[in-house]
C-alpha cells in the first residue's frame, strides 16, 4: 500500500517537473505538417506570433482557433488541426484540411441608376468571384471594397448595402455569396467654389476638366488638382467634392489655393560626373499683371559650365500649355568636351499650345549669336536664325520615380544665310523614351535619338547645332562628346547625323535599390564611314524622393583602349 502511494507521489512530481520545465521554455520556431503552398503560408502568418511565447494548455488550444481560423479564410472549414510542442522547442501544427467549401450561389444585384451604368456592370463582370471556385474571405472583402470604391469614384454618393453576406453549408461543403445594392443617383458636377479669393480665378475656372452638369467622375479631380499645381501661381492646392453639400443630384467642387508670394527664390544643387558640382538658382516672379503674366530667371553654375536665362510668359487660356513666351539667355562651356570652348547669346519668341492628341506644340523663332573654338583653330562666330517647331508629350506614373512611361521629343528648324543666318540649315531631331514595370521589380528602359542637318559644309554649322555623342545621357563608356567625325587635326567636329541607343534592365532588390545591366550604342557622323560605338556596363539605383541615383559602371567595348568610365546622374529616366 505505502510502495503503491510512493509511485503516485513520483509519478506526479515528474509531472510537475515536466510543465513546470516547460512553463520555463520558450516557443523557438514552427513547424506545419500535412499543407503546402498559399495553406501553409497562411497558417505560417497566424503561427508566427506564437515565437518566443511559453508553450502552455491555453496556448495550445488558441493556438489550434487561430490555425482554423487561417484555413476557413481559404474556405476549408472542416479540417482537422492538432497542436503538439516537441523537444526542439518547436510548435507542430498537424493538419488534415478537409474539404473545399466551393461558391455555390453568387447573387450581385444592382438597384437606382447604377443598374444601367456599363462600367458598374463591367466591374461587377470583372470580380474574382466566380461560381464554382473556393470560398476566400480576402477575395469577398476586395470585391466589396472593389464595388464601393468605383461607387463612389462615379459619383454614388447615396449608395446603401442592404445585404452584403456569405453563408456557409458545412453539411454541403458550398457558400452563397449575396450583394444587394442600393446605388441612388449619380451625381454630377456642380459650381466649382474658389473658398478664398484669388487673382487667378479665370484660370482656376478654366483648368477645370469638366463642365456643370456632366457625370461625377473622381479622376477628373484628380487631374484638375494636378493641372492646378502645375501653375506658377500657388505653392499648394486642394480640390475636392463636397459631399456633404450635395442636392439636387450636383456635388459642388471646392478649390483651396494657397498662392506663391509676390518673389519667389529657390536654391539647389547636383553633380554629375561630367559637370562635377553644380548650384542652381532660380527666381520667379509669378504674377506680374491682371492676365497672369509670370517671369521666371534661372542660374546655373559649374566648373566647366554657366547660363542664365529669363522668360517673360503670357498665358492665353490655359497657363499651363496655351501661351506666349518670350525669353533671352547666355551660355559658356569651357573644355566641357576636350579643347572645345563656346558662349552663345540667344533670344527666342515661342508660342506654346496643347493638341487635342494631348501633344504639347511649340512653334518658336530663336536668334543666336555663338563665339567658339575648336581644337586649336581660330575662334569663329556665327550669326543664326532658325524657325522651327517642336512637338513633345510625356506620359508617366510613379513621380520622380516612375514605374512606366513614355516620352516624345520631335523638333525642326531651318536657315538661311540670305536672312541673318550663316549658312543654309535645316535640322530635324527625333528622341523617344520608353519604360515600363513587370512583377513589381523588373524594369525595363529604352531610348533612342536620331538626328539629321541638310547643310553644305558641316565647318559653316555653329558648334551647338552639331551632332555629338558620348557621355552619361548618351552613350557611356565614352567620354562627354567624344564620339565624332574628326578632321585633319584630329579635331571632333561634330557631325550632320546621330544615332544613339540604350537598352537597360533593372532589378529591384531592396526597397530602395535596383542594380542595373545596360548596353548603348551609337554614332556621329557625316557620312556614316565612322564605327558605331557600343559600351555596356552595370549600375545601381538608389531611390530618393528626388529621383534615382544613378552610379555606372561602363565599358567603351569598341574603344581601342577598352578603359572604363563611372558615371553618377540624379533624376528619373523619363
Amino acid at each position: 500500500m505505502f510502495n503503491q502511494f510512493l509511485k503516485s507521489v513520483i509519478c506526479f512530481c515528474l509531472f510537475l517537473s515536466f510543465f513546470a520545465i516547460a512553463a520555463d521554455n520558450k516557443i523557438e520556431d514552427y513547424e506545419i505538417k500535412g499543407i503546402s503552398g498559399e495553406l501553409e503560408n497562411n497558417v505560417a502568418l497566424y503561427l508566427k506570433p506564437f515565437v518566443g511565447e511559453k508553450p502552455t494548455r491555453s496556448l495550445r488550444r488558441y493556438a489550434k482557433s487561430q490555425v482554423e481560423d487561417s484555413l476557413k479564410a481559404l474556405g476549408y472549414y472542416s479540417s482537422n488541426v492538432t497542436i503538439d510542442f516537441n523537444k526542439e522547442h518547436e510548435l507542430v501544427a498537424t493538419i488534415e484540411r478537409g474539404s473545399a467549401t466551393r461558391i455555390e450561389t453568387l447573387n450581385i444585384s444592382v438597384n437606382g441608376e447604377a443598374k444601367h451604368d456599363p462600367l458598374i456592370q463591367q466591374v461587377i463582370e470583372s470580380l474574382e468571384l466566380k461560381q464554382g471556385d473556393i470560398l476566400n474571405h480576402g477575395m469577398y472583402s476586395a470585391a466589396y471594397k472593389k464595388i464601393e470604391s468605383v461607387l463612389l469614384e462615379h459619383g454614388y454618393f447615396d449608395a446603401k448595402w442592404p445585404a452584403r453576406k456569405f453563408e456557409v453549408s458545412l453539411k454541403k461543403h458550398s457558400a452563397i455569396i449575396t450583394f444587394t445594392i442600393e446605388s441612388g443617383v449619380r451625381y454630377r458636377f456642380g459650381d466649382v467654389l474658389i473658398t478664398n479669393q484669388s487673382p487667378a480665378e479665370k484660370y482656376i475656372r478654366s483648368l477645370a476638366p469638366f463642365e456643370m452638369g456632366e457625370h461625377y467622375k473622381a479622376s477628373k479631380i484628380a487631374d484638375y488638382n494636378l493641372d492646378l499645381s502645375s501653375t506658377p501661381y500657388f505653392t499648394s492646392v486642394r480640390v475636392y467634392a463636397d459631399i456633404s453639400a450635395r442636392k439636387n443630384s450636383q456635388v459642388p467642387i471646392k478649390v483651396d489655393v494657397l498662392h506663391k508670394p509676390a518673389n519667389s527664390y529657390e536654391i539647389g544643387g547636383g553633380f554629375n560626373t561630367e559637370l562635377g558640382p553644380k548650384v542652381r538658382f532660380k527666381w520667379s516672379k509669378p504674377w506680374i499683371t491682371e492676365q497672369g503674366h509670370y517671369l521666371e530667371s534661372n542660374l546655373n553654375i559649374a566648373k566647366k559650365q554657366q547660363d542664365i536665362s529669363m522668360a517673360y510668359t503670357i498665358p492665353v487660356n490655359n497657363p499651363n500649355d496655351d501661351l506666349w513666351r518670350l525669353s533671352a539667355g547666355y551660355k559658356l562651356e569651357d573644355e566641357l568636351a576636350d579643347n572645345i570652348y563656346s558662349e552663345i547669346l540667344t533670344a527666342q519668341l515661342q508660342r506654346q499650345w496643347l493638341t487635342e492628341q494631348k501633344w504639347i506644340r511649340t512653334a518658336f523663332i530663336r536668334r543666336e549669336q555663338e563665339t567658339y573654338r575648336i581644337g586649336d583653330g581660330l575662334e569663329r562666330t556665327t550669326e543664326m536664325l532658325l524657325p522651327g517647331v517642336s512637338y513633345a508629350r510625356k506620359q508617366s506614373k510613379g513621380g520622380t520615380t516612375p514605374y512606366s512611361g513614355e516620352q516624345w521629343s520631335i523638333s525642326a528648324e531651318f536657315g538661311l544665310d540670305s536672312v541673318l543666318s550663316s549658312t543654309n540649315i535645316v535640322r530635324v531631331q527625333l528622341q523617344h523614351a520608353w519604360l515600363r514595370t513587370y512583377l513589381n521589380k523588373h524594369l525595363v528602359f529604352l531610348k533612342a535619338n536620331l538626328g539629321a542637318m541638310l547643310v553644305d559644309d558641316i565647318n559653316n554649322v555653329p558648334y551647338s547645332l552639331r551632332f555629338y555623342a558620348g557621355g552619361d545621357q548618351s552613350v557611356r563608356g565614352f567620354a562627354y562628346q567624344s564620339i565624332s567625325p574628326e578632321n585633319d587635326n584630329g579635331d571632333r567636329i561634330g557631325g550632320k547625323y546621330l544615332i544613339a541607343t540604350t537598352a537597360e534592365y533593372n532589378y529591384q532588390f531592396a526597397k530602395n535599390w535596383r542594380a542595373a545591366l545596360f548596353v548603348d550604342g551609337g554614332t556621329a557622323t557625316n557620312d556614316f564611314s565612322e564605327q558605331f560605338e557600343i559600351g555596356a556596363g552595370f549600375g545601381f539605383r538608389y531611390l530618393t524622393p528626388i529621383g534615382p541615383i544613378r552610379i555606372d559602371h561602363a565599358w567603351g567595348l569598341t574603344k581601342e583602349s577598352k578603359s572604363t568610365r563611372l558615371s553618377i546622374t540624379i533624376g528619373p529616366e523619363i
